[in-house]
This record gives structure tokens, C-alpha cells and sequence, in this order.
């Protein structure tokens, strides 16, 4: 049974939309630093940012915040592309 033409629609709406949003977490990024100094390095992977902050220099504390938050929209990238990819493959299916 063929998809409506409103639920095609829906589906498109919803890759535009990880687009959009793939779209403006690359702009975000481009704003941050994205090299991890040495001295830093030790906190890259800490589950707990409240803590690494809380444990860095205070000279660092910023640019600490930054590489943080440049991790997190890196990996907000990679989950919206992985759902517009099965979001696109819905919709070529449905347009089939």
C-alpha cells in the first residue's frame, strides 16, 4: 500500500529538520576552540564536566568549558546525522 502524500511529507520534514539542526551545530562548532591543549588532555574524557571543572586551573576554566561543550556538539553532529540517515531511508522507502 503506497504512503499518503501527507506522511511522505511528514518524513521530509523530519530529514530537513536534522538537517537544519546538523546545519547549526556545525556553525556552533566553528565558533569553538577545537585543539585540546596538553594540559588539558587529562580531562577530555571525564564523564563528570562539573568536576573536571572544578579540578582545573582556574585560568583554565573557560577554555576547559569550551572544549567540553566542543565535544558534546561534535557528538550531537554525529547522533542527528545517524537519525537522518534512518530517517532518509524511511522516507526512500515510503517514496518507492
Amino acid at each position: 500500500m503506497p504512503a499518503s502524500q501527507e506522511i511522505i511529507d511528514a518524513r521530509q520534514a523530519e530529514v530537513d529538520q536534522y538537517d537544519a539542526n546538523v546545519a547549526l551545530y556545525e556553525s556552533i562548532l566553528g565558533a569553538l576552540p577545537t585543539e585540546w591543549p596538553a594540559r588539558l588532555e587529562q580531562f577530555k574524557t571525564r564523564k563528570d564536566h562539573q568536576q573536571a571543572v572544578n579540578e582545573c586551573d582556574i585560568d583554565d576554566v573557560e577554555l576547559l568549558s569550551q572544549l567540553l561543550y566542543m565535544e558534546q556538539v561534535k557528538a550531537s553532529i554525529r547522533a542527528e546525522k545517524l537519525e537522518r540517515t534512518k530517517a532518509a531511508a524511511i522516507l526512500a522507502a515510503l517514496k518507492a
